[in-house]
């Protein structure tokens, strides 16, 4: 349907020419519904991030780092309306250095954790090939250092 990298494939006017308006129906009909929804993305979102938003979703998937996003820019600029799910780096999950998957991994949750509203996971699928080690530390450092102190629950 339409993809953002480093650069935008379709420009925010088209996007909210083209597609906002139907997502928002879409994620409208969905919450009439009684679900919740959770809108996947890849690739830079910054200049379509607040179309995104507006159309209502309960969460923002994957808040993609390969594509140039910043977890912490965009809790700053969103994080108040939607939830944020994502920012573990898959590239460095699968071929980085034990040393840089571990530091991006702390450096999801500093950025994601305050102020809740924030799903812990990659920033896409898990790749294949990506080695069950690497995945297994992921959930070790969250399940270890992912914890909101007492006095914030």
């Amino acid at each position: 349907m339409y993809i953002f990298w480093r650069k935008s494939v379709i420009s925010p006017d088209l996007f909210a020419e083209y597609i906002t308006p139907y997502l928002k129906d879409i994620l409208d009909t969905y919450r009439g519904m009684g679900f919740y929804t959770i809108k996947h993305t890849d690739g830079n979102i910054m200049p379509i991030l607040d179309q995104m938003v507006e159309c209502g979703p309960d969460a923002l998937h994957s808040i993609d780092p390969q594509g140039g996003v910043s977890l912490k820019k965009v809790k700053e600029l969103a994080g108040d309306k939607v939830a944020l799910c994502g920012n573990v780096n898959c590239g460095f999950l699968q071929t980085g250095t034990l040393e840089e998957c571990e530091a991006d991994i702390r450096r999801s949750l500093r950025e994601g954790m305050p102020g809740y509203g924030y799903i812990f996971c990659t920033s896409n699928c898990a790749y294949t090939g990506l080695s069950l080690e690497r995945y297994e530390l992921m959930h070790r450092i969250w399940r270890e250092e992912g914890i909101y102190p007492e006095e914030a629950k």
